[in-house]
């Protein structure tokens, strides 16, 4: 009889009746680099980078405590500004990250994982825009954590791992060829407050 799988499952249940279970609410600023455009007229292609503002999101997660690791699932809703020539272009976006966290000094962590990024909507008042061809995309996350009793404040970066490009239309009303790739690149400073 083989005893190393059933001790090995006995570990992972006495561990997992150890863990914690929390929950909450979070909400932060994001700084996004915005992405790159590209205008194609009659007289000239244009080709540069779309500035960044900072944006906002708001979400709740989930939150196992094991020993000194964590596992933590949020989702949140994103909104970023980005510009282009004066012109402003808004992002709302759905983000689903998934971090693995390590304890390390009293309320200190580290943590890291992937994010999903679902795009809802992308709008301008001057652009006009098809919508993004892939509403879906992968990324990474990496950050620190200081959780002072049911108070957590992060900061992170996030990198999609692809394209989310839309085709330009027009500009100010004047039909213009082009494309404007969103692929999330951004800082954000979030606070989170356990609800348990």
């Amino acid at each position: 009889m083989r005893l190393h799988p059933i001790l090995f499952l006995l570990f992972i249940t006495t561990q997992l009746s150890f863990s914690q279970l929390k929950y909450g609410i979070k909400g932060g600023l994001n700084f996004d680099s915005a992405g790159d455009i590209v205008v194609i007229t009659d007289q000239l292609k244009e080709q540069g980078s779309l500035n960044g503002k900072s944006g906002y999101h708001l979400g709740v997660y989930a939150k196992v405590n094991i020993l000194a690791f964590y596992l933590r699932p949020e989702l949140q809703f994103t909104k970023v500004s980005s510009q282009f020539d004066n012109q402003s272009i808004e992002t709302s976006r759905i983000e689903l990250p998934v971090s693995f966290g390590i304890n390390l000094l009293g309320p200190v962590s580290l943590f890291f994982g992937p994010t999903a990024f679902f795009n809802l909507s992308q709008a301008s008042s001057e652009l006009k825009l098809e919508e993004i061809q892939n509403k879906t995309s992968m990324g990474l996350h990496v950050g620190t954590r200081l959780k002072l009793g049911p108070v957590g404040v992060d900061f992170r970066y996030e990198k999609g791992l692809s394209a989310m490009e839309s085709n330009l239309l027009s500009q100010s009303g004047v039909p213009v060829g082009g494309q404007i790739n969103t692929q999330p690149n951004q800082f954000s400073l979030g606070v989170s407050f356990d609800l348990n």
